[in-house]
């Protein structure tokens, strides 16, 4: 699949079918209804929209632009909202992983070079419901699947996933990105699991990159840690850019 960009009103919109494009001029024309918002915070916009009688899930990833280390990188990198749309139709498309909700396009602005706005559309799945504890077994092993292709969630947790009517389980939450040379990653997700899932039998074997994995989950619980991350995201919403 080749992706395509066009540029519209100062904005990127980036897309695999022509069909798209439509709907994201739609989009950016604010020709669409707001079903539901789901979620409006500092950090996220997510919204369930309709255009052209056609449900769609619409998010913003703000983090990216309002926190100057990561709008910082957005300099030399795609960016949240584009990566996602590449990496999810490449594991549909190319490894045949199903189990990912689609992103349909990607609406990327940039100043300077650096991003200052970016939106993700998603194919909305109608009939979806929180997993239950029997599911998630059926989860750690689409996870490994996913790992030894050479991938990650990122946030592997229950919350981050759908079962609809056919007990398909849907993946939510994920850029999809591609692991580095050691499996740190993949024990960092099984770890953020096995938080969530305490009768999880740990599937892989504990090698040193479990350990540094787990070293920096217990660093990142330390009291004075937590208490600095949570006073910087109030500062971050009350507009410091820290």
């Amino acid at each position: 699949m080749n992706i395509i960009e066009k540029k519209y009103n100062g904005k990127s919109v980036y897309y695999f079918d022509e069909y798209y494009y439509r709907i994201a001029i739609k989009l950016l024309n604010n020709e669409y209804k707001e079903i539901k918002k789901i979620k409006d915070t500092k950090r996220n916009l997510v919204s369930l929209i309709e255009i052209e009688g056609i449900k769609y899930i619409y998010k913003e990833p703000r983090n990216e632009f309002r926190i100057p280390q990561r709008q910082f990188m957005t300099f030399f990198k795609k960016g949240e909202a584009l990566n996602t749309l590449i990496n999810i139709n490449k594991m549909i498309e190319e490894y045949n992983i199903y189990d990912y909700v689609r992103p349909y396009l990607a609406i990327v602005k940039r100043s300077k070079n650096f991003i200052n706005f970016s939106a993700i559309l998603f194919e909305y799945i109608a009939d979806g419901e929180e997993l239950f504890d029997k599911d998630l077994e059926i989860l750690v092993k689409k996870m490994q699947k996913i790992h030894d292709l050479g991938y990650y969630h990122g946030d592997f947790n229950p919350t981050n996933f759908l079962i609809n009517k056919n007990n398909e389980i849907k993946i939510l939450d994920t850029q999809a990105k591609k692991m580095g040379i050691t499996k740190y990653r993949a024990h960092y997700d099984m770890l953020t699991m096995q938080e969530n899932y305490i009768n999880m039998k740990y599937p892989y074997s504990k090698t040193p990159s479990y350990f540094l994995a787990l070293a920096v989950k217990k660093f990142k619980r330390l009291k004075w840690v937590s208490w600095i991350k949570e006073k910087k995201k109030k500062l971050r919403d009350k507009g410091w850019k820290i």
